[in-house]
């Protein structure tokens, strides 16, 4: 995700499979697509191209386009 790999490892979707299975309620959604967009900001050199393909690749439903300029707040 950082710009060296153009997908996410193992361990990572794993991780990400496990977040979404925790989801009951849109304030879920919310926190998750708050929380995915402070981490990434913590990572230098992350593309967006990448980041939007983590759904697919690891195969979870995230509720959301998965992006650097996604406003969290507009989750329903």
């Amino acid at each position: 995700m950082h710009g060296k790999e153009p997908k996410p490892s193992m361990a990572c979707c794993s991780g990400l499979q496990q977040l979404a299975g925790t989801v009951k309620t849109v304030d879920d959604k919310k926190n998750i697509c708050r929380g995915l967009k402070n981490g990434v900001k913590a990572l230098v050199g992350v593309q967006d191209r990448f980041l939007s393909q983590i759904p697919a690749v690891c195969n979870i439903k995230v509720w959301f386009p998965v992006s650097l300029n996604r406003n969290c707040e507009t989750i329903h």
